[in-house]
């Protein structure tokens, strides 16, 4: 169990402590799929999905991450087409997602002190953050279908990594405590990209 731990907190550190946004000559499924994955503020926040919803339990194991995906699927075809406009509000977009490390850090932290309908409200509205944001990126792409694919299954994965985390940790109460505990560090860390 530790062992688990361990992994989980320097694969952090191995991380690149950038944000995932910035395009740099993505051009199809494995920039997709690792877009979101090396993003640090992306990566904390798909976690946290995961995690929040295995600590609802129930049908949110599955809701609450599919909610997310598809928003952001949405979120990324209005970025899409309505490039100029989400360039031009491409700040507004950074906070979205930063806000989504923070509130997301922060529900791990209180463990389900939140009502479940808050919690899809959240996720839908940081989802469509999210997907701005791969957006933006996909016309730039060689094949940008393949660019989402990747993308909205690197989500998935990460959503099912925070799930087992959640899992996993919730069934001992130091466990538990760790992991409220990293969802606090979560969302410091939005509040670093703040400032």
């Amino acid at each position: 169990m530790f062992l688990r731990i361990f992994f989980l907190i320097s694969t952090l550190f191995i991380i690149k402590p950038i944000h995932a946004h910035t395009f740099t000559g993505m051009n199809g499924f494995y920039d997709g799929l690792s877009h979101p994955v090396l993003g640090l503020d992306h990566f904390l926040a798909m976690v946290c999905v995961g995690v929040v919803s295995s600590q609802i339990g129930g049908r949110a194991i599955w809701t609450v991450p599919s909610l997310f995906v598809l928003f952001m699927i949405l979120g990324g075809a209005a970025g899409l087409f309505i490039e100029l406009l989400a360039i031009t509000f491409s700040e507004i977009i950074e906070w979205g997602i930063i806000f989504s490390v923070i509130f997301l850090g922060l529900s791990v932290a209180i463990e389900k002190k939140l009502p479940t309908n808050i919690i899809m409200i959240a996720v839908v509205f940081f989802g469509s953050f999210h997907g701005l944001a791969h957006g933006i990126e996909m016309p730039w792409a060689a094949n940008p279908l393949l660019f989402a694919l990747g993308f909205s299954l690197g989500t998935a994965a990460l959503h099912l990594f925070g799930v087992g985390i959640g899992l996993t940790l919730i069934k001992n109460n130091l466990l538990n405590i760790i992991l409220r505990i990293l969802g606090f560090s979560c969302a410091l860390f939005g509040f670093y990209l703040l400032f």
